[in-house]
């Protein structure tokens, strides 16, 4: 065992470079968050250029604590296979970060996890290693595209925006004056993913003269008072015109029944 690892600290001409990359990542980790994209710059912005290829712009992406970006005016292109007649799938796009161990050879990569296709399209399996206690691959799931017959015919976003410390503030400071809050719960049936549209009550709000801030989503029950575990994050457009919760790789310590998702809208 290290022990305690010393890392913003100068060592002596010569000797043996004392700190790598899990060293930062553990920092980067509980600064910024396990996983995520950066708002900053287009934050890794989705757009079909066809059937076969989906473009990723520039952004900043975090993996288990690793850092990764596609420079400004930069992109990937992700190749989607060929869809079949008559039958859906789901592709995702994922960051894919791999390690041989602790100070050995890492790679990250973006890649297209090809799903089955079938009657009813299913997610392909997410490898997601605890890279902090030694874990050696992890997964970033970057967005789902949905391939109806041979056409793409969404592509949805998966990962949490990570705001800035600058946007955080803004945030704050607006939290600290004289804004209102208002909780809408909708309950629906229990499901690995789901997805609630709040649009509709988003714009009854708007349509009242006001200004939405943020919305953020509250408490997750489940009917059979089961405690439910889940990533829940909120879907928006800029405008607020489509606004969604969803709670993702959900699962429940009791299964069944269904599911109390809140949305809590922000608004002066």
């Amino acid at each position: 065992m290290s022990g305690l690892i010393p890392i913003t600290v100068n060592t002596p001409p010569g000797e043996e470079a004392h700190i790598r990359a899990e060293d930062d990542a553990a920092i980067f980790q509980s600064i910024f968050g396990e996983d995520g994209v950066s708002t900053t710059g287009q934050a890794c912005k989705a757009t079909v250029l066809s059937n076969n290829k989906v473009r990723i712009a520039d952004g900043v992406i975090c993996v288990g604590g690793h850092f990764a970006r596609i420079p400004y005016g930069d992109y990937i292109d992700c190749e989607i296979e060929n869809g079949q007649s008559g039958k859906n799938r789901n592709d995702i796009i994922v960051a894919r970060f791999e390690t041989t161990g602790t100070g050995g050879i890492d790679t990250y990569t973006c890649e297209v996890k090809k799903g089955t296709a079938g009657t009813v399209a299913a997610d392909p399996e997410i490898t997601q290693d605890d890279l902090y206690k030694a874990g050696k691959v992890r997964e970033l799931p970057l967005y789902r595209v949905k391939i109806e017959g041979l056409s793409i015919t969404a592509v949805e976003q998966l990962f949490t925006l990570r705001k800035t410390n600058e946007e955080l503030e803004k945030e704050l400071a607006s939290l600290n004056s004289n804004m209102k809050v208002k909780c809408f719960r909708k309950t629906v049936p229990s499901e690995t993913n789901i997805l609630v549209d709040f649009s509709n009550e988003i714009a009854a709000l708007m349509t009242k003269g006001n200004k939405i801030v943020d919305c953020i989503c509250g408490a997750t029950t489940n009917s059979n008072n089961a405690l439910v575990y889940g990533k829940t994050a909120i879907q928006a457009t800029s405008d607020w015109t489509y606004v969604y919760a969803r709670v993702n790789q959900n699962y429940y310590d009791g299964l069944g029944g269904t599911t109390t998702v809140t949305l809590i809208a922000i608004y002066e």
